[in-house]
């Protein structure tokens, strides 16, 4: 098993403004933490070597883009073999409308969160691009009615310090 890092409180501090600001330049990240920004970079890059973080991302608004219906999918695959796991994440990672698809324990295989236009399109989606793989056989969708909280932020809180 792969060792966790050691993350540092000056660590915590920049995922926690990074979290907030992925934009913020090196140098007004070392002005926020109060560190220089030769000592802010090498944490940055060494938080990256170390896996830690996995990238810089952009938030989107969904229903701007006239995505408003947000689906929780839960799916039963008809055997676990191999071959229908592996068509089964093939297909989910070809699916745009797919942005989550988690393994998960209980009833269902599989939760997948899935965005699309509206509730017509969403059975388009089923009928089109699911249920005619004969490797998924049981659907059941929770339609999220109101996003109480969303957010991508990992809460560091609770990350070992040394």
């Amino acid at each position: 098993m792969k060792e966790q890092p050691t993350i540092t409180a000056l660590d915590q501090k920049i995922l926690n403004e990074l979290q907030a600001d992925c934009r913020l330049s090196n140098q007004d990240l070392a002005d926020r933490i109060g560190s220089s920004a030769s000592s802010i970079w090498r944490r940055v890059r060494a938080l990256e070597t170390a896996g830690v973080i996995t990238g810089f991302n952009l938030s989107v608004a969904a229903d701007k883009l006239g995505l408003p219906e947000t689906i929780l999918l839960h799916i039963s695959l008809h055997t676990h073999s191999d071959k229908n796991t592996e068509a089964f994440y093939q297909l989910v990672n070809e699916l745009p409308e797919v942005l989550e698809c988690y393994a998960v324990s209980g009833e269902y295989d599989y939760q997948l969160k899935v965005l699309t236009t509206d509730m017509r399109s969403y059975y388009r989606f089923l009928e089109e691009k699911l249920m005619c793989h004969d490797f998924i056989t049981h659907t059941n969708t929770t339609v999220v009615m109101k996003k109480l909280k969303e957010t991508g932020k990992i809460p560091t809180a609770f990350a070992s310090i040394s």
